[in-house]
């Protein structure tokens, strides 16, 4: 097989393990670089994402290749990158989080997962976050996108004071604000003035390749 089918072997059946020991032994090999790996893998998380869009898989078979996915990134990849002193390519930076109010996180997660395999960097602040906290975050980073999960409908509103505390501090047009989860609608983003709304972690990554491109 290829280093492309094992790597595709491997992720498809969350062979963490077996993902993590590809990329090291190629690593070693000086086979690849680590920054080649990373688009290799980004390339099937594309085709699995599409797979999962035609209903052919599964949610739990999408956050189980995710998961082997990031934490092969965060533990093998991004140190071999830093440790020579390469630059990882970003397709931009997000800060995500669920809102104040609402504790869920699996949805949320899957996104960040879907981004950082698709070259974003993800800064992920968890669950209850108040909307000074996502714009404070979203300064200090210099982020491009602001993401809202809300799971629950009596926090929904909470989305919208994120809007709204960045129109007091004047910062509205510096950032593209993407809404979702079960509660929300397209109907619901135009109602708060956010500038799209995503069903599925499939959606919100195209839906933020297409806000900044």
């Amino acid at each position: 097989m290829t280093l492309e089918e094992n790597i595709k072997e491997a992720v498809i059946e969350w062979d963490e393990e077996g993902l993590k020991e590809i990329c090291n032994n190629i690593l070693e090999k000086n086979e690849a670089s680590p920054v080649e790996l990373l688009k290799i893998i980004g390339n099937i998380m594309q085709f699995i994402g599409k797979q999962f869009e035609d209903e052919q898989i599964f949610l739990p078979d999408l956050v189980g290749s995710a998961n082997v996915v990031k934490n092969t990134i965060d533990e093998i990849l991004d140190p071999a990158i830093k440790e020579l002193g390469q630059s990882k390519e970003t397709a931009g930076k997000v800060v995500i989080g669920t809102v104040e109010g609402d504790v869920h996180s699996i949805g949320k997660d899957l996104v960040g997962s879907f981004l950082f395999s698709n070259g974003f960097e993800v800064f992920n602040l968890g669950e209850e976050v108040p909307a000074t906290k996502f714009v404070d975050k979203a300064e200090e980073v210099n982020a491009d996108v602001i993401g809202l999960s809300s799971l629950l409908t009596m926090s929904m509103d909470f989305q919208r004071e994120v809007i709204d505390e960045l129109k007091k501090r004047g910062l509205r047009d510096k950032y593209k604000v993407i809404v979702g989860g079960a509660p929300t609608s397209e109907e619901w983003a135009d109602q708060i003035g956010a500038d799209g709304w995503a069903d599925d972690a499939i959606e919100a990554v195209n839906l933020i390749k297409e806000l900044l491109s």
